[in-house]
């Protein structure tokens, strides 16, 4: 900042006994500064003077708790972010932003309360962020139906039957939902997994504390179906403590990422067994095929993630962490040729892994690095 504009605009600050200006000199200042109490920063008549304003990020402050309802002033807002913030409600004021485009609640847990009508106000909204938000998904899905510009949508499911209830509205299937999260699982110990499939713009599908869960179903339909898991590329599974195997992570042909942390009684990702139930899986050597980055941590049971060796043409690394049963992996001198694949893991378990032969073991020794 040249030096001149700089000290108008200490001078113009210091005239103000109203407002708070946040000031620091002499560090290449890129972002804001932290503020540890915002609630004190941004008051009612915080944004009076910003009729103007049109992207408005207020991301990453868990200090703040409460939208002043000064906010209505913002008339031109077009992107408002208040994604891992401390929030509890909405306040009604926020239906003057009439052409709002993009709204970012994600990762707000405390948000409980977000007034009738608010969300289908926004009637040119294009991009609804809810996934980890505290508020009930069902009742923003029966107000996105009315939203026509919609078309990219973030939400978390919290039950068997939210999910099931969700797949019966339009919506559901029209806008471009690119991520899921299925979190907090009690109801159920089988999952059907079927409407997920025929999301068509379903890039990451996470499923956290699911603790009850014991199987994901393969479906007949779900292969039949044409795109199914099409565009899916990275799969998170947490603290699923329940599930054997998550064969069903085959049907996703371009997964890039598969995460699995904290999965205490996983036995195998890929059960030989399920898919030579199913004639279309069987001796299938695609699986996996463009698969970057394998990251296994915290399953005790784990033996086995594939009993065959596979080409993981795109592997670029894999990560093993407290899996102690798990002695074999699912390569051979032919895997992953031309890349430079690492393999991240305790050296204690290292030096236990047992090969396919002596070749395969040559070629991944300097692949390790510890960790």
């Amino acid at each position: 900042m040249h030096n001149v504009i700089r000290d108008m605009t200490l001078w113009i600050a210091g005239e103000s006994e109203k407002e708070k200006f946040f000031v620091k000199s002499g560090v290449q200042l890129k972002e804001l500064p932290k503020a540890e109490k915002w609630e004190e920063v941004i008051t009612d008549d915080f944004f009076n003077s910003m009729p103007m304003l049109r992207v408005l990020d207020l991301s990453d402050n868990v200090n703040l708790k409460e939208l002043p309802v000064g906010i209505a002033k913002l008339v031109s807002l077009e992107h408002l972010n208040l994604s891992v913030t401390g929030i509890r409600k909405l306040p009604v004021e926020l239906k003057t932003l009439a052409k709002l485009k993009y709204l970012n609640l994600e990762g707000t847990d405390d948000l409980e309360m977000i007034p009738q009508q608010l969300i289908s106000n926004f009637s040119k909204l294009q991009v609804l962020k809810m996934e980890g938000c505290g508020y009930g998904c069902l009742l923003v899905l029966e107000e996105v139906e009315h939203l026509k510009h919609l078309n990219v949508l973030t939400i978390t499911f919290r039950s068997a039957s939210e999910l099931e209830k969700a797949s019966r509205f339009n919506k559901f299937f029209s806008c471009a939902i690119e991520v899921v999260s299925l979190e907090d699982f009690r109801d159920s110990r089988s999952l059907t997994i079927m409407a997920l499939a025929k999301l068509q713009h379903l890039c990451t599908l996470t499923l956290s504390r699911c603790w009850d869960l014991e199987e994901v179903k393969i479906e007949r339909n779900i292969i039949e179906g044409a795109g199914c898991f099409h565009s899916l590329r990275t799969i998170i599974l947490d603290e699923c403590n329940h599930l054997r195997d998550v064969s069903w992570v085959t049907f996703a042909p371009h997964l890039k990422v598969l995460l699995i942390l904290e999965c205490e009684g996983l036995e195998e990702i890929i059960s030989e067994e399920k898919l030579g139930e199913v004639a279309e899986l069987k001796g299938n050597s695609n699986l996996f095929s463009k698969l970057e980055n394998l990251h296994l941590s915290g399953s005790p049971k784990l033996k086995t993630i594939y009993q065959h060796a596979l080409p993981f043409p795109q592997l670029k690394e894999i990560y093993i962490k407290r899996c102690p049963m798990l002695k074999k992996l699912p390569l051979n001198s032919n895997s992953a040729k031309g890349q430079r694949l690492v393999i991240k893991g305790r050296e204690e378990w290292w030096k236990d892994v047992e090969w396919e032969d002596e070749s395969t073991k040559i070629a991944f020794l300097p692949s390790f690095r510890p960790v």
